[in-house]
């Protein structure tokens, strides 16, 4: 037709009406032929992934046939288009009272497509006559298994601002946590790091959420906690000094030769220490002890002890103690 005369009837009502009739029979038609075609029977394919649950503590599944039942479903197209469960990925969980054990092998176990049809069927409302699986049947392997309470190591790595130091240990919280793995692995497991902690010119307090790193990734080996809170207390430091008296305590020597005695020159010695400028008033020198080791009977030309600090409160750090040995002289009677 001329696109001339097309367009002149165009403009016509009565061929609009027409026109209008005949798209509006064609949509009615298109509808009634796809609502047929989808009331007929159709097959659809649909993964389902099998996970074993309340599995005993003792046991850890170390591997299996397959993971995954495909499920031939035959229905309506309609169902297939308005049913979710085709539409996602399906998990099927199966207890572990339900899965059987395989005869005369201690930790083998079998799950078969029939149970897996049975959940599925009734966990999505599905005839079980329009299911089938496979394949026929998943193996699980098993392995005797450990529960161990470990504790978390901060894996650090700070540089300090001049001056400034950590205050006490890091605070973990979590300070542990339990590791589960196969029984062979136990004694590998005495602790669980965490990820990096890396951080430099540092002269305040640091917090941060950490990562666990699980050991034996590939040996299934889980832990209780995914991550920590760790706080690392940083203070500023300085050294401080106490004058101490010198103790010594030889038994042995005071057995042997009862009315003997030792002279040091000199008698008192300084020790040098670092502590936190928070905690400098609170130390006292009560809260020290230097003592002198004893001589060495058999020595000929021994004159001079080594100086030990034996006591000292949990906030210092010994720097050093002067001086580090002192002379003596051993009166025998």
């Amino acid at each position: 037709m001329d696109f001339r005369i097309w367009k002149l009837t165009g403009n016509d009502p009565e061929a609009k009406k027409k026109a209008f009739t005949f798209f509006l029979c064609l949509i009615f038609s298109f509808i009634a032929w796809l609502f047929i075609k989808l009331s007929m029977e159709a097959s659809t394919l649909v993964p389902v992934k099998v996970d074993v649950s309340n599995i005993p503590e003792n046991l850890i599944f170390t591997g299996q046939s397959d993971s995954t039942f495909i499920f031939t479903i035959e229905t309506t197209g309609i169902r297939i288009l308005t049913n979710r469960t085709f539409r996602r990925k399906n998990l099927l969980e199966a207890d572990f009272a339900s899965i059987q054990r395989v005869r005369d092998q201690e930790n083998q176990f079998f799950f078969t497509a029939s149970q897996a049809e049975v959940r599925f069927s009734v966990q999505n409302d599905i005839s079980r006559a329009s299911l089938s699986a496979h394949p026929d049947t998943i193996f699980f392997r098993a392995k005797n298994a450990f529960v161990k309470k470990v504790p978390v190591i901060v894996d650090k790595q700070i540089d300090y601002r001049p001056g400034f130091r950590m205050y006490d240990f890091p605070e973990i919280s979590p300070d542990s946590v339990y590791v589960r793995g196969p029984i062979d692995l136990k004694d590998s497991v005495d602790f669980i790091l965490t990820s990096p902690l890396r951080h430099s010119q540092a002269d305040r307090d640091i917090e941060r959420q950490l990562n666990l790193i699980k050991p034996f990734e590939a040996l299934q080996v889980s832990l209780s906690e995914e991550k920590v809170q760790v706080m690392i207390n940083i203070e500023e430091f300085t050294e401080a000094m106490l004058e101490l008296p010198v103790l010594m305590n030889c038994p042995e020597i005071e057995e042997a030769f009862p009315d003997s005695r030792i002279l040091l020159f000199p008698d008192r010695v300084n020790i040098f220490y670092l502590v936190a400028l928070r905690d400098l008033n609170a130390i006292s020198s009560d809260m020290f002890k230097v003592k002198a080791q004893c001589p060495d009977t058999l020595a000929q030309n021994q004159t001079r002890l080594k100086i030990q600090l034996i006591e000292q409160p949990g906030l210092v750090e010994l720097s050093r103690i002067r001086p580090p040995e002192v002379e003596y002289v051993w009166i025998r009677n």
